[in-house]
């Protein structure tokens, strides 16, 4: 290994600020392209303390076993510059040394660009001096999805190459642990995996592990790490799975799913539907973008639904009533379609009751200023009527930031009383919970007026189209509908009704 002077000697000005003034020459010849494979928890490691320095430049090192990344190494530009960096001697000299005692090797050098794109700049190339290290380069920091990027760095920094990166989740850390400390289990090659897609039986079991066909040369222990992703529509039963982007919050998420398992015609755990949850608590707060200019959360949004498309959602469900409101950015973001929890609560008004002329929508303020409930339900002949600004601010935005902060109190369901029976006592024929934290705490019991409680709406939609999916498999459909437009489903269809 090289000494850590000579890493240290690299880079004592970085600057980033200029674009290159002549073409890094790319190497273009490799026809497949070396993988980074990264774990999620070292990525994430990586890009927090990215983000915490920024906006100046930050750096670190990363040690690898072997071939797989296993520590990052975060350090301390001294020199606090937004296009230059420098990492502290000692905190170089402490982490080589700890590579040195663990068995690890330098794999990885990592630094920010804040303010300019994730390449190799000519300074980045011409002081790489470490040539075993790749080179990662990470901006668009302040973004939720920031852009990363790796390179190998050839012919004394005359050219590069980029190398893919392949974040993955470790799902058995434990076992990750003893197989990279050479406990007898099988490795892999990191060579560039194809794209799979998940099934939702296994394809085989030994009495010991799940093991996939057409995975010649793998483990037992690597079938544990890697779930069987084969497709084999011919031989395995093609179940529809549903997605819940949810965390918007986290007890709403969870009352969503709790519906989906009540309204499922199951009498096994084998015969309820197949559901994958991504909960990302950390989306801005919608109704302050709607009516304060927050953070917009379109691009948290976004990198949630195509999380779930990733892991085999073939719809997805959205329980946040006030995330509708940026539905138009994020559907053509997103190849799988997003099931409207706006539309499901309003036909279900208008199927239920038909003769209802108004209703009262307890809702967010940023729900209500977006008028999304509004606009479906006069579509459909419905007038609707909301809360004074008293009321709307003491009773509802109280009591849902009760349960947002998982304090679903008596003094919730209280509030959400009063403010239901002001809207009846001016007309309103039937009840709207159209914020997800609601029904949480405020149900049919709670009021002698009917009450529709949106998160049922859309859990019925939900399963009615995860069962008709399942059905038009059964019949030999070549392929499923991409759209919600073309699955006709009938309203008695719905479950639970």
């Amino acid at each position: 290994m090289q000494s850590a002077r000579r890493f240290f000697s690299r880079s004592p000005v970085q600057d980033d600020t200029q674009e290159p003034d002549t073409e890094p020459v790319t190497d273009a010849s490799a026809s497949s392209p070396p993988v980074l494979r990264l774990n999620e928890r070292l990525y994430r490691e990586m890009i927090d303390h990215l983000r915490e320095v920024h906006p100046y430049e930050g750096c670190g090192l990363i040690a690898f076993s072997g071939e797989e990344p296993v520590k990052v190494y975060p350090g301390t530009n001294i020199l606090r510059s937004s296009s230059r960096y420098r990492m502290s001697d000692l905190e170089v000299l402490r982490a080589v040394d700890d590579m040195d005692r663990q068995g690890w090797w330098l794999g990885a050098i990592y630094h920010s660009h804040p303010n300019s794109h994730p390449v190799p700049s000519m300074t980045d190339l011409r002081e790489a001096n470490w040539p075993d290290a790749l080179m990662l380069i990470a901006s668009r920091l302040t973004s939720p999805t920031p852009n990363l990027r790796a390179y190998r760095v050839k012919d004394g920094g005359l050219s590069y190459d980029e190398v893919e990166i392949d974040v993955y989740t470790e799902r058995l850390p434990w076992l990750a642990t003893v197989r990279r400390n050479g406990l007898g289990l099988g490795g892999r090659s990191q060579g560039q995996r194809s794209p799979r897609r998940i099934i939702w039986k296994p394809i085989g079991f030994d009495g010991s592990v799940a093991v996939a066909r057409g995975s010649e040369g793998a483990s037992q222990a690597d079938a544990l790490l890697d779930v069987p992703v084969v497709e084999d529509a011919d031989n395995e039963e093609r179940r529809a799975v549903i997605g819940i982007l949810g965390g918007m919050g986290p007890l709403a998420t969870a009352d969503l799913y709790q519906k989906i398992i009540e309204f499922t015609p199951a009498a096994s755990d084998q015969e309820h539907i197949p559901v994958v949850i991504y909960a990302d608590p950390r989306v801005p707060d919608r109704t302050e973008a709607l009516l304060r200019d927050g953070e917009d959360p379109t691009p948290w949004l976004v990198h949630g639904a195509r999380m779930l498309t990733g892991m085999g959602a073939d719809f997805i469900v959205m329980p946040c009533n006030t995330a509708h409101a940026f539905l138009d950015g994020i559907q053509p973001a997103v190849d799988k379609p997003i099931v409207s929890m706006i539309d499901a609560a309003a036909d279900e008004i208008r199927n239920d009751y038909p003769e209802a002329r108004t209703v009262g929508l307890l809702a967010t303020s940023g729900t209500i200023a977006s008028e999304i409930y509004q606009r479906a339900l006069q579509s459909r002949g419905v007038d609707v009527i909301v809360p004074d600004d008293d009321i709307q601010r003491r009773c509802v935005m109280a009591a849902i930031r009760e349960v947002k902060a998982g304090r679903g109190s008596k003094a919730a369901t209280a509030l959400l009383a009063e403010a239901a029976e002001q809207l009846v006592g001016r007309g309103a024929d039937v009840l709207l919970a159209a914020c997800t934290e609601i029904p949480v705490v405020f149900q049919q019991r709670h009021t002698e007026t009917p009450l529709v409680d949106a998160t049922g709406a859309l859990a019925r939609i939900a399963v009615a189209t995860a069962i008709h999916l399942d059905e038009l498999a059964e019949t030999g459909s070549p392929q499923w509908e991409t759209s919600t437009g073309g699955w006709g489903i009938e309203s008695t269809r719905l479950a639970g009704k």
